[in-house]
């Protein structure tokens, strides 16, 4: 049996090995934190670096997305004769407030007014005109002013039998900038889109469209590097594909970094328990940002078509009556579809719903919103019509396009669909009153007969919409 004396010295050496493990985890803990300090601080740069790349091609995606859209609109619509395209282009600008075709070379072709005949022939100078014609993309121009309003200009490039054309369709720079309001947002810094002189297109602060850079040296810096650090903000400026644009992004230098100095002054229990929690936090966070988006799209979109649903057709027009623009509904509803339900059963019916909602998109303009009301019904948001023709157009191209027989599951399935319209006017000042106007204006057309396009009237207030 051991001595008292034994065991005691044991107990001494145990305490001691305690100590020295204690103090070499100390000691290692410091060491590692010392060595992988600048480490840490690397990997933040470069996770910034890529949201903000991230930031940059979806800006690009974003403004590129009708490339395929409008090209196809432009070549079955504006390859015709230079002698024919002042008349095409006057029938085409509905909601438009011009349009114009060059040759590549920059040579005005046709210009709806004639007037812009005479500025058009300085567009071939646009930064935005050139990319397109080298790259064969849908490109933008710099921000001009039409009107004191700041306007971008997409160039369409698209060929025909004689050469190269490009469209040239003018857009308002604030709804640009408020698509792009929540894709720039995913930093804890500024956020800028500028044209090739600076300009701002869209920002994440106050920014006006149109004006400069408020903070004069980071603009200055951002024109001369990609990245680099500005009176205490580090920053990254990106081109943006399909323009001669930059993503500029600024963060404080001392927030970038301060988890890196903060981890670097706790011991390795505290740094341990530290990152436990952050990966927690950031797993949880996760979680949870990915399933509230899946929520809100769920809530706003059609689980068949994947159309925008009722509430986000409201909260579109309520938004563009809020800016004062000119807007009509369109209120759809299909002509014998009950009859396909019932003979070929409920797939089949949710299979030609999905086929009608790519027609409607295909059939209406870049700028107008289509979405499912419920049912066989679906919904058009017209902006930029100033009257009832300009809906009117809208609506007999979906009428031609929803009257060609479908192929839905090897069958041969032919349907119609009866149109009502309404316009924002005295009758309806309201995105409520302006789908219960069309509503009536389409139970008008089923009455007459189904297939029909209907106008609202101010002697259909009194009738209640079935």
């Amino acid at each position: 049996m051991p001595s008292r004396k034994l065991i005691v010295r044991l107990r001494q050496i145990a305490a001691v090995c305690a100590v020295v493990l204690a103090v070499g985890l100390v000691a290692a803990v410091g060491l590692y934190l010392s060595n992988t300090q600048e480490d840490a601080r690397e990997r933040i740069v470069a996770d910034f670096d890529a949201r903000a790349r991230l930031v940059a091609g979806v800006t690009g995606d974003s403004i590129t997305a009708s490339d395929a859209k409008t090209r196809e609109w432009a070549m079955t619509t504006f390859a015709g004769s230079a002698a024919d395209l002042g008349a095409v282009l006057d029938v085409q600008r509905v909601g438009i407030n011009w349009l114009v075709v060059l040759r590549a070379d920059g040579t005005v072709l046709g210009a709806s007014p004639r007037s812009m005949a005479k500025p058009a022939a300085s567009f071939s100078g646009s930064p935005g005109f050139r990319l397109a014609v080298t790259t064969g993309r849908l490109s933008y121009g710099d921000v001009t002013l039409e009107d004191a309003v700041p306007s971008l200009y997409a160039f369409q490039p698209y060929r025909t039998t004689g050469g190269t054309r490009v469209l040239v369709v003018p857009t308002a720079a604030s709804d640009l900038a408020g698509a792009l309001g929540s894709t720039l947002d995913v930093t804890a810094g500024r956020t800028y889109v500028v044209d090739s002189v600076g300009v701002v297109v869209a920002a994440t602060d106050n920014t006006p469209v149109g004006q400069p850079v408020p903070d004069r040296s980071l603009a200055t810096a951002a024109q001369r590097s990609v990245h680099g650090v500005v009176d205490g903000d580090y920053f990254l400026s990106l081109p943006v594909a399909g323009s001669a644009w930059r993503v500029i992004i600024a963060t404080p230098r001392a927030a970038l970094l301060g988890p890196v100095q903060e981890t670097n002054r706790v011991a390795w229990l505290v740094f341990a328990g530290f990152a436990a929690a952050v990966t927690l936090i950031i797993v949880i966070g996760a979680a949870s940002v990915i399933s509230s988006a899946r929520l809100a799209h769920a809530r706003l979109h059609d689980t068949l078509t994947g159309l925008p649903n009722r509430a986000l057709f409201l909260e579109r027009a309520e938004a563009a009556i809020a800016q004062k623009r000119p807007v009509a509904a369109l209120f759809l509803d299909l002509d014998g579809f009950k009859p396909v339900n019932d003979t070929y059963g409920h797939a089949t019916g949710d299979a030609l719903l999905a086929a009608v909602a790519l027609r409607l998109l295909a059939a209406t303009r870049p700028e107008d919103f289509v979405s499912r009301f419920g049912g066989d019904e679906f919904l058009v948001l017209c902006r930029g019509v100033r009257d009832d023709h300009g809906a009117y157009a809208v609506a007999d191209r979906i009428s031609d396009e929803l009257s060609r027989p479908f192929e839905i599951n090897g069958r041969t399935i032919t349907i119609g669909v009866s149109i009502g319209i309404a316009v924002l006017d005295a009758y309806a000042e309201s995105a409520a009153t302006l789908v219960h106007n069309a509503d009536l204006a389409l139970y008008q057309a089923k009455r007459n007969g189904r297939g029909r396009i209907e106008e609202f009237t101010p002697e259909l207030a009194g009738q209640r919409a079935g």
